[in-house]
């Protein structure tokens, strides 16, 4: 199989799947949910921080608090970058919108959580606190790696889209794209925000994809 036991586990949490995990390799998956997240302010800590440790300590607790959400929800964790990650619903069950918001509530909880404490190490105020998270909506493709790299990678326009929108959120909130924001249940679609530049045109523009139609949510607004 492209893929082993242990590097399956490790992306997915268990080993559910995994015998037909290889039909859904090199093709595309059409009704994913990408969600890109990272902590605000690593840097910041992090040079405010004389013992490694402590860092070390922090940035764990939140990237392994967060993974144990999204495994927990049935997502698959691509992986884990600096102080981010990226994750993936809809490869073996069908996403439920509702739910990934309710991740990324938990996911927001968690980072402020961690600021907190590591803020109470340190005596400089970090004032960009919390996590930012990015969702996007669409077709991804599990693209097998050569056999001398076991495993696989993500070929998505939506990965870009969910990563150019988390780097445009603002701390403790969601930018969300408009096909994301369409699979919400009303309570929640009636809670979203329509997102615009200062321009005043409708979306935001975002590097290297254009201007895209996105919304903006907060665990507090529903």
């Amino acid at each position: 199989m492209a893929v082993d036991k242990e590097l399956y586990e490790f992306h997915f949490g268990s080993l559910a799947g995994w015998e037909n995990f290889d039909e859904k390799l090199d093709k595309p998956i059409e009704d994913c949910c990408v969600m890109a997240m990272d902590f605000c302010s690593y840097s910041a800590f992090v040079r405010e921080t004389s013992d490694i440790a402590l860092a070390h300590k922090m940035l764990s607790s939140f990237c392994d608090g967060a993974r144990d959400v999204l495994i927990e929800s049935g997502a698959l964790v691509d992986r884990v970058q600096g102080d981010g990650l990226l994750a993936v619903w809809g490869v073996h069950e069908k996403v439920d919108a509702a739910k990934v918001l309710k991740v990324a509530a938990n996911i927001h909880c968690l980072a402020q959580r961690t600021a907190q404490i590591w803020q109470d190490s340190i005596d400089r105020v970090i004032e960009t606190q919390g996590a930012r998270i990015g969702l996007s909506y669409g077709p991804v493709t599990l693209l097998s790696l050569p056999t001398a790299y076991p495993g696989f990678s993500l070929l998505s326009e939506i990965v870009n889209l969910a990563a150019r929108l988390e780097a445009r959120a603002d701390p403790g909130t969601v930018f969300m794209t408009n096909r994301f924001e369409n699979l919400l249940p009303p309570e929640y679609q009636k809670a979203c925000k329509d997102l615009s530049d200062e321009d005043g045109q409708r979306g935001l523009k975002l590097k290297n994809i254009g201007r895209v139609q996105a919304f903006k949510w907060s665990p507090g607004d529903t």
